[in-house]
């Protein structure tokens, strides 16, 4: 069997650039293979370098493939963040992050999946992702006066209340319906702890 050439011949003159790739690499991996099925060892054979290079790149597996799994939503992030960002105020744009999020993730195959699968999807796991970190900070505009420990505290409450709605979504409510739901509930707790 022929040996890839590393990094399909062309290195990363970045961490963050090889991170992406590897990123890339671990999407492709997921949509071929399915979220449990797929290897780091799949990645590095792919990507035509050792696993040892994949850990200096990612602490474990799991941090690679939920960073896959999220670039293989096709932009879920990045459409959610929009609209997301028309909204005034960070409790308000908190609870349309989870309206979007409870009622767009199971129209997403890949995310549906994911979320179902449990493998990808804990609590745990997706607090680790560096982009759970930036959503909160962007959502505040870069203005979080929120200490490190609150964030993450704040973070865990979201996902394990997003979490909750994707395993059993309760009463069939339409968007409007959830907004309006949250907005009673949250809003009160989330300005009283800014």
């Amino acid at each position: 069997m022929q040996r890839r050439k590393a990094w399909r011949g062309n290195p990363p003159k970045t961490q963050e650039e090889a991170r992406r790739f590897l990123i890339d690499i671990a999407r492709g991996c997921v949509e071929r293979y399915g979220v449990s099925k797929a290897s780091l060892k799949d990645v590095a054979s792919e990507a035509g370098v050792t696993r040892q290079t994949v850990y200096r790149y990612f602490s474990n597996a799991e941090d690679l493939f939920n960073a896959a799994v999220v670039l293989a939503s096709g932009g879920f992030l990045e459409r959610m963040r929009q609209r997301v960002l028309k909204r005034e105020g960070l409790a308000e744009r908190i609870v349309e992050t989870l309206v979007i999020a409870i009622h767009e993730i199971p129209k997403d195959p890949r995310l549906s999946a994911m979320a179902q699968s449990g493998d990808y999807f804990t609590v745990s796991s997706m607090l680790r992702l560096f982009f759970v970190q930036e959503e909160m900070i962007a959502l505040a505009d870069g203005n979080l006066r929120l200490a490190e420990l609150e964030r993450d505290e704040l973070s865990e409450l979201l996902l394990r209340l997003l979490q909750s709605f994707l395993n059993d979504p309760g009463p069939k409510r339409s968007e409007a319906e959830l907004r309006a739901y949250l907005y009673k509930w949250l809003i009160p707790m989330i300005k009283e702890n800014l």
